[in-house]
Parts: C-alpha cells; sequence; structure tokens
C-alpha cells in the first residue's frame, strides 16, 4: 500500500510540473494580446547574484530564480483537478 501512495505522490508532482510549464507558454503566448496581458502578470522570487564558493580547485556557483504567473498557477489548479478525476 505504501508504494501506491508513494506512486500517487509522484503522478501527482508530475501532473504539477506539466500544468505548471503549460501554464507558463499559454501565459507567454498571452502576452501579445493586449486584453489578456494580465495572465503573464509575474512575481519574481530568488538570488539576484549568485553564491560563489571557491575552493581553490573547484568552483561551486548556486543560483536560484522563480517567475511565477498567473497562468501558471491556473495551470497548476487545472493540473491538479485533473489529476483528481483520473485518480
Amino acid at each position: 500500500m505504501a508504494i501506491n501512495k508513494a506512486t500517487n505522490f509522484w503522478v501527482l508532482i508530475l501532473c504539477m510540473l506539466a500544468g505548471l510549464t503549460v501554464g507558463n507558454f499559454i501565459g507567454e503566448l498571452c502576452s501579445t494580446v493586449s486584453f489578456l496581458k494580465w495572465i503573464n502578470y509575474a512575481g519574481h522570487f530568488g538570488l539576484d547574484n549568485p553564491v560563489r564558493i571557491d575552493l581553490g580547485v573547484i568552483w561551486i556557483s548556486f543560483q536560484v530564480k522563480l517567475n511565477i504567473t498567473l497562468a501558471a498557477i491556473f495551470g497548476m489548479i487545472g493540473s491538479v483537478l485533473i489529476y483528481q478525476k483520473i485518480k
């Protein structure tokens, strides 16, 4: 039974990522239409400058940025609803 729950969790995560991707794509398409520009309104979160670690032999650079749009949120909500239907 635990394997089934773990599988369901990963399917949900995969559906959410697919919804996020499709939502971003639709948001980019709608950004060129004047009355649909609001769908591509975004919030930007993350580090502007990367964190760098220099160990002499190895250099590591780390940077995370998130760009969440309204269309991506709608896509994630839609993907969760679709997941509930197929579950």
